[in-house]
């Protein structure tokens, strides 16, 4: 019984001290994967048109975008008092990559963060706009700076030339032949299998006919090595650092400026790419094992406590992510400037 009054009281204790250290956020950077697509390629035996286009956000697509953005208005309208219930100039940037997937991605995301009915009105009391919808500016911002050239250098040179990746060629050698004739592509390196276990896997989610010369056993076994050769490469820290090193350096940039309390902005939007997720997590030093889902989310949010202290919190996908360095879900303003710049 006395163990016991021990223990309450110990766990009181902690309850009161998480309870005085008030924290505030007043700053927050998203960085978002466009929503569902079609496929990036065409399968030459197994040909489907795409009313959408290749490449191209779907009506799904642009739905779980939207309810990202639903959720993020309850986030930082609604419970964190960060962004103003009606749309600011001067409060918030979006970016997103010169595609049309991520820019369809950012507006679907602006549509729930500012729904309809939250734009501005015309002296007469009627909306500016249809439903008062509200336009948000959309910046094309390169997350990288780098040519083809420079790209197939570094695969070449560390992901090529791995043992487990020359082992997989080897092995599925025969296989990719097999395959090759299959589907009409020239599968001659399993880096081709990326793109083909995308295609494969968007048709069986849309319930569409795959090539009549591919198993079932063939279809899952491309999927899982072409979902295997893409996270190898972005698990890489030479390839992460030229996809993900400009955003990161972005992202402490405005954290800084962001604590000295100088500008009224509160909040950046990235839209990006698998790729583009899958590069920050690596440099963060927590690579991901399996590609990021559509509309997968990176958070980071600046918090101050206590009215002088700065801390920022990571979260992909809602849950917590434990930057090595900081030890902790919390890492400090200075731990994290510091982990952030020694990336390279």
């Amino acid at each position: 019984m006395y163990i016991q009054k021990i223990i309450i009281s110990i766990s009181l204790l902690f309850i009161s001290i998480d309870t005085l250290a008030k924290e505030k956020l007043i700053f927050a950077v998203d960085i978002v994967r466009h929503g569902e697509r079609t496929p990036e390629i065409t399968i030459p035996k197994a040909q489907h048109q795409w009313p959408e286009g290749i490449g191209q956000l779907t009506a799904r697509g642009m739905r779980q975008e939207f309810e990202l953005g639903a959720s993020l208005r309850k986030k930082y309208i609604h419970k964190y008092h960060l962004l103003p219930k009606y749309y600011r100039v001067d409060t918030m940037k979006v970016f997103s990559t010169d595609c049309d997937r991520t820019l369809m991605s950012a507006q679907a995301i602006l549509l729930g963060l500012y729904p309809l009915g939250t734009g501005p009105f015309l002296p007469n009391n009627k909306p500016s706009l249809p439903n008062a919808y509200q336009p948000i500016p959309i910046y094309i911002k390169p997350f990288a700076d780098f040519g083809k050239k420079t790209l197939l250098q570094i695969f070449e040179k560390h992901i090529f030339s791995r043992a487990d990746w020359r082992k997989k060629n080897i092995e599925l050698k025969d296989k990719c032949k097999r395959w090759s004739l299959a589907t009409g592509l020239n599968i001659d390196n399993i880096s081709w299998l990326a793109p083909l276990g995308d295609a494969l896997s968007i048709y069986r989610l849309h319930h569409i006919p795959a090539p009549t010369g591919l198993s079932l056993k063939d279809i899952n076994e491309i999927i899982a090595v072409g979902r295997w050769a893409f996270i190898t490469g972005y698990q890489t820290k030479e390839l992460a650092n030229i996809m993900g090193q400009t955003i990161l350096a972005n992202i402490v940039d405005y954290l800084q400026k962001a604590s000295s309390q100088t500008t009224p902005l509160k909040y950046v939007l990235f839209s990006g790419h698998d790729t583009t997720i899958g590069s920050i997590m690596t440099l963060l030093q927590k690579p991901l094992d399996v590609s990021p889902p559509y509309a997968a989310n990176v958070n980071f949010a600046l918090f101050k406590i206590d009215n002088d202290k700065y801390v920022v919190k990571t979260s992909y996908n809602g849950k917590p992510v434990i930057i090595p360095g900081c030890g902790t879900k919390i890492c400090t303003l200075e731990q994290f400037i510091k982990i952030a710049s020694h990336t390279k």
